[in-house]
């Protein structure tokens, strides 16, 4: 009889308690772990559904959320401006250079819309050379402003990789709501017709769309 077989119970315990302790702390985070992965495989399917996979922009379908809440906000003070912008002379770039500097064009011209608006301004893609621009302004002629603003943001080439310089032009149509209407279907509708006008009318041009089509 000695000390160790005095407490050779009293040891085992122990050991059994701390190994358990380390098995248990070892599952916690490996729970952890794959809570994390869930979510960030949750985040990374929502980003596919609501934004474009090559510019980050909301797509179609972040868009008419986007929208439908601006629109719950705005007011005759605080009107929301509704863009439509369709690119002149992307087909041409991307038949001469190839898809892979149509991607880069693309991307330049989501920046350059950017930088020549606010932070809280929403910008979309639609898809192909199709781009929509929401934001709340304190009056019409913000919304005429704003629009020949993003126009002349256009006049300069964009300079794609170290040498390729294109330039591209931008037909915008735009409509304003609650003057023009009050559903984000309608608005956009109405910007795609006063568009189609300034196409019609010689492109490169600013158009407002308040009637129906």
């Amino acid at each position: 009889v000695n000390f160790w077989t005095q407490h050779a119970l009293q040891f085992g315990a122990t050991l059994d308690m701390l190994l358990f302790m380390h098995v248990l702390g070892l599952r916690s985070k490996a729970m952890q772990q794959a809570a994390a992965a869930a979510h960030q495989e949750r985040d990374r399917m929502r980003s596919l559904a609501y934004n474009d996979p090559l510019t980050g922009l909301p797509n179609r379908r972040g868009l008419h959320l986007a929208l439908a809440h601006a629109l719950t906000q705005c007011t005759t003070q605080r009107p929301l401006a509704v863009y439509l912008l369709d690119l002149d002379g992307f087909k041409p770039v991307n038949d001469r250079y190839g898809h892979d500097v149509g991607d880069e064009l693309l991307v330049a011209v989501t920046r350059r819309l950017q930088d020549h608006l606010r932070q809280a301004d929403l910008v979309a893609r639609l898809g192909g050379d199709e781009f929509v621009v929401a934001a709340k302004l304190h009056s019409g002629q913000q919304a005429q402003d704003l629009g020949l603003k993003l126009l002349e943001a256009f006049r300069q080439p964009f300079t794609i990789g170290k040498e390729t310089q294109v330039t591209v032009g931008l037909t915008i149509g735009y409509a304003v709501a609650p003057q023009d209407g009050t559903d984000g279907m309608e608005l956009l509708r109405l910007a795609d017709a006063a568009m189609y006008t300034g196409k019609q009318s010689g492109k490169f041009c600013l158009r407002r769309c308040t009637s129906p089509a």
